[in-house]
């Protein structure tokens, strides 16, 4: 969506396309697209809604053993009837796929072969260079082959993180000659926005999204466990804001701390609105897992964009501990050492120090699409 507004200021006739809107849950209104939007429908839908017993059996079946590459390659064969009339009808010579899902890869595989438009593949994470779930008949084997082949028509490779790259080169340098590029996700700067208030008097750390993996609550709760036991913070004088499903597992560990006074689970919100929420925080809590070191949250960049500090958590070999190195925009701690963790939340409380955020502009949208038109230009 936001690269869409970016690439169609220099090329008037961008085509994209996309799911149907009925397929897309939760759907927010308050993001804006870039280009002609084209719609194609998802036969069988994913997911369906699991309300008797077949419609469960069938999304089980589906999931585990008849799909092809996920759960969403119903999209194919709709989408590529619809991406053939857009080629034809605009003269298109040039193809983005974007994954995941990686569907749209095959889509975009497809349209190339059949029309010779060149294909860039864009991963914002890894297919199969990285352990993810598979259909159990053959699943891993399959995916392996079909992205060989689609990586071996590419004119392009782009990837979001230079680990990303890396990881992928050690497993499919000899299948392609293809020129690989990094160009990361952006933010547009939204340091302008009106916040809104998540309660005064207090300081007040915000989290936006869902634990999972090893983004767990467990990542602060001992520290947070210690500080309220020092007394530097209280139910009165802070509280811990998860915009995102709170998982039963987390919340045991918060009972079992105590530490309900002090965290507050929200629904989700509008990216709209969780961005003027982001604006009142004092701090943003960024976690990343050893198992994903490759990634960079999407919010990160949300977080860059209203310029407040950003405490995170990840790995030493990480893209996160890259970007948190080269922007000065917050405090770094390593994943596996709860002491670090402790005394740097502590001094951010205390607010021992104050953040520039310089580096920050070089990853504006504006600037991240510049990249991206440069690669395109290379291969036109």
């Amino acid at each position: 969506s936001f690269l869409s507004r970016i690439l169609q200021k220099k090329y008037p006739e961008l085509h994209v396309l996309t799911l149907k809107k009925k397929y897309i849950s939760p759907q927010d209104k308050s993001l804006k697209y870039g280009g002609t939007i084209h719609r194609a429908g998802m036969y069988p839908p994913h997911p369906i809604n699991k309300n008797n017993l077949f419609k469960r059996v069938f999304n089980r079946l589906w999931e585990q053993y008849l799909c092809f590459l996920d759960p969403f390659c119903g999209w194919i064969l709709p989408a590529i009837i619809k991406g053939l009339k857009i080629i034809k009808d605009n003269k298109i010579d040039m193809i983005v796929a974007t994954g995941p899902p990686f569907s749209p890869m095959a889509v975009g595989f497809m349209l190339s072969l059949l029309t010779g438009a060149k294909l860039i593949l864009d991963y914002r994470d890894p297919w199969t260079s990285h352990d993810r779930i598979y259909g159990k008949i053959f699943g891993k084997k399959v995916n392996k082959f079909v992205e060989k082949v689609f990586v071996k028509r590419a004119e392009a490779l782009v990837f979001c993180s230079q680990i990303m790259k890396e990881n992928f080169l050690e497993s499919f340098d000899k299948y392609t000659k293809a020129p690989c590029y990094v160009v990361t996700n952006g933010f547009h700067n939204n340091g302008t926005v009106q916040p809104i208030s998540l309660g005064k008097d207090r300081k007040n750390m915000l989290y936006a999204g869902s634990f999972h993996g090893e983004r767990k609550i467990e990542l602060l709760s001992k520290s947070l466990f210690k500080l309220l036991d020092e007394g530097l913070i209280t139910k009165d004088s802070f509280c811990f804001h998860v915009f995102g499903k709170i998982k039963d597992e987390d919340k045991q560990v918060i009972e079992k701390l105590g530490l309900e006074c002090i965290i507050k689970e929200h629904n989700p919100v509008s990216y709209e609105k969780i961005i003027k929420y982001m604006k009142d925080a004092d701090i943003l809590f960024l976690p990343s897992g050893t198992n994903v070191g490759y990634a960079v949250p999407y919010k990160f960049f949300d977080y860059l964009s209203i310029k407040r500090p950003i405490f995170a958590v990840a790995p030493e070999d990480s893209a996160i501990a890259d970007l948190m190195d080269r922007i000065d925009c917050g405090k770094f701690v390593l994943i596996n050492n709860e002491e670090s963790i402790l005394e740097n939340l502590r001094a951010m409380l205390k607010k021992e120090d104050e953040y520039s955020f310089s580096g920050a502009d070089e990853y504006v949208w504006e600037e991240i699409g510049l990249k991206y038109m440069e690669v395109i230009d290379e291969i036109e």
